[in-house]
């Protein structure tokens, strides 16, 4: 009976640990499931934190929602190396205008080996001008869900809620800086399953510029949950409107955590009322694999 029942739990034990690993490899840390960051910042090597406005904002820095007096709705599709996305989001700051508020939703489906993967991404953003066109301030609301649907049963990858907060200053008249805190409640609890995917950051920017002509920004940030110890993120990028039209975008950004790099293109066409965006990032480590192309249309006013 005893040399039975010890049989039995190495039995469970090793089937435990092959489907712990099985699912682990499913999900290396350089294919975690992306959810939406939008367009403009992609192709600025989302260095973004210090310019962050409209329903960008809610991706980067909350603070961003309050920075620019506006209606602002958005599409977005993207095209990742573990799946596709599809976004809406909206922003108004000019019903209120002591007082700007932002959503969006994103949902995720896997591609290939991870096409067992589905999320949803939904995000809630509230942000003060505190003073009008020099400091705003923004928090964010973030509930996250990715379900793995392999086995026999649905199982939940992740499913919590997180939060954001952030902070722009306008210092002079074409220097702007911003900190921003990304997922500070850690929405993964089990680190075998989902950690590194929605990770807890700290990042400071600065952008010197102006939005109507040329900006140039930079963002250096940690990462604190990916791994045991906190390893360093950074990205720079440039943005140049000709003619008040066409904008050009270029940067640069590495992930600490997967120790890569990515080059970032990205363009559009501006309009009073209406735009389209497209984007590009290249990981440099995977130089003969696609990366990630997204593209969007807004209209704002």
């Amino acid at each position: 009976m005893i040399a039975k029942n010890l049989t039995r739990c190495l039995i469970t034990a090793a089937l435990t640990l092959a489907s712990a690993t099985a699912f682990g490899q499913a999900l290396d840390p350089t294919e975690l499931p992306d959810f939406a960051r939008g367009v403009r910042p992609a192709g600025m090597g989302e260095a973004y934190t210090a310019v962050a406005s409209g329903t960008g904002g809610i991706y980067h820095n909350p603070a961003g929602v309050a920075r620019t007096v506006m209606y602002s709705l958005e599409g977005l599709f993207e095209y990742t190396p573990s799946g596709s996305l599809l976004n809406a989001a909206v922003v108004d700051s000019r019903t209120n205008p002591v007082i700007a508020a932002g959503a969006a939703y994103s949902y995720f489906f896997g591609r290939g080996e991870l096409s067992h993967l589905a999320g949803h991404d939904i995000r809630l953003a509230v942000g003060v001008p505190v003073v009008p066109e020099r400091v705003s301030i923004g928090i964010g609301g973030r509930y996250l869900i990715l379900r793995d649907s392999s086995g026999e049963k649905t199982v939940n990858i992740v499913q919590a809620f997180t939060l954001d907060a952030g902070v722009i200053f306008r210092v002079v008249d074409l220097v702007h800086l911003g900190v921003a805190g990304q997922n500070l409640i850690d929405p993964c609890d089990n680190a075998a399953l989902c950690r590194g995917m929605a990770p807890t950051t700290i990042t400071g920017g600065v952008a010197v510029g102006r939005e109507t002509s040329f900006v140039l920004s930079g963002d250096v940030g940690f990462d604190l949950t990916s791994l045991e110890d906190p390893v360093l993120n950074f990205g720079v990028g440039a943005e140049y409107l000709i003619a008040n039209v066409v904008p050009l975008r270029v940067g640069f950004k590495h992930r600490g955590a997967v120790d890569h790099n990515y080059l970032t293109l990205g363009g559009g066409w501006r309009s009073p009322s209406a735009g389209v965006d497209l984007s590009y990032q290249h990981d440099l480590q995977r130089s003969s694999e696609v990366g990630y192309i997204a593209g969007s249309f807004s209209l704002y006013f």
